[in-house]
C-alpha cells in the first residue's frame, strides 16, 4: 500500500501536466506557448478564469500559471 500511493500521485500529476499541454496546444492558435484573452475566449471556463489565473498580470497564461490552477 505504501508504494501504491507514490504511484497514484505521480499518476495524477502527470495527468495533469498533459491536461495543460493539451490545452495549451487546443487553445494557442500563434502558437507562442501561451494563451492570451482572445484564445481563451475559446473555453468559457478558462474565460471566466482568466483574471485570477493570470498571476502576473501580463495579460497572457504561461503553462507555468497553468500548472497552478
Amino acid at each position: 500500500m505504501k508504494k501504491l500511493i507514490p504511484l497514484v500521485v505521480l499518476t495524477f500529476a502527470s495527468m495533469a501536466l498533459i491536461a495543460e499541454e493539451d490545452l495549451i496546444a487546443k487553445l494557442d492558435s500563434d502558437n507562442d506557448g501561451r494563451i492570451s484573452i482572445e484564445e481563451a475566449a475559446q473555453d468559457a471556463s478558462l474565460a471566466a478564469m482568466f483574471a485570477e489565473l493570470d498571476t502576473n498580470k501580463d495579460g497572457y497564461l504561461s503553462p507555468s500559471e497553468l500548472e497552478n490552477q
